[in-house]
């Protein structure tokens, strides 16, 4: 199974999550996600990527606290380090990305959208996105809340971080979170039309313009105290966070029991 879809296009690749129905984030989902950006950022005829999911109510329901949870302490520093990784690359990512967001996208899926240049979602009265790390049990970075806050303004993102807030489609409107809503149906070739009209421009202005608009961002990232890995260890498999998690996880696998 490809974890991801690419699906060329005249001058750019639209990439769509594709692990199972809700898209959760693994350690092979974000290596695929990396190997497909390496090669398309390496490839001068790939000008510009669409990034979406692949079923109508789900971008990426964030990371797969199902697997991640079981997962040891080997296991799960490897992942954030994989993570951490993707999530900067995509940051310094020289070419147009534009997320068509299809759906419920909190946490990892959230992240995923804030990395690139413009967002249009799906509307629908039961869809939220937002980054509610804290209200499952995990540590916000300080990278997360510098690319957070880059879109929504820092007052605003040191709030919702700190509550683990996640908003409805037109909240997120309302504070840029993302920038625009549409139907269902409008949504993906919304998003292409968008990034043509972009790709009008010649590539150097583009990846300069990209560069030098995210110079400062990527500057306060870099210049932000680095991970600390056994700070990050030590909140994962606290017990607070373990209980969190795990009432979580039992949620979540009762409600894949229902659908059954």
């Amino acid at each position: 199974m490809n974890l991801i879809n690419s699906i060329p296009k005249a001058d750019y690749e639209i990439l769509e999550l594709n692990r199972g129905k809700t898209n959760p984030i693994n350690n092979d989902l974000v290596t695929t996600l990396r190997q497909n950006l390496a090669r398309i950022e390496n490839d001068a005829r790939v000008r510009g990527v669409v990034l979406t999911g692949n079923t109508p109510g789900f971008f990426s329901v964030g990371l797969d606290l199902k697997e991640l949870y079981y997962n040891d302490e080997k296991q799960i520093t490897a992942f954030w380090k994989n993570w951490d990784a993707l999530v900067m690359e995509m940051i310094k990512f020289p070419k147009p990305i534009v997320a068509a967001i299809n759906g419920y996208s909190p946490a990892g899926g959230c992240v995923l959208a804030v990395t690139c240049d413009y967002r249009f979602m799906a509307d629908g009265e039961k869809l939220v996105i937002g980054l509610n790390e804290t209200s499952v049990g995990i540590v916000v970075p300080e990278y997360i809340f510098q690319l957070y806050q880059f879109w929504v303004g820092k007052r605003l993102a040191y709030i919702n971080l700190m509550e683990g807030k996640l908003l409805k489609v037109h909240q997120a409107k309302e504070i840029n979170l993302i920038d625009e809503v549409c139907k269902i149906e409008e949504l993906l070739p919304k998003a292409q039309a968008y990034l043509e009209q972009l790709l009008t421009k010649p590539d150097n202005i583009l990846i300069n313009s990209k560069r030098n608009l995210r110079a400062e961002l990527i500057e306060r990232i870099e210049k932000a105290p680095k991970v600390d890995m056994k700070s990050r260890l030590k909140a994962w498999f606290g017990p607070k966070s373990r209980a969190m998690m795990k009432a979580l996880v039992d949620n979540l696998s009762e409600r894949s029991k229902k659908r059954q």
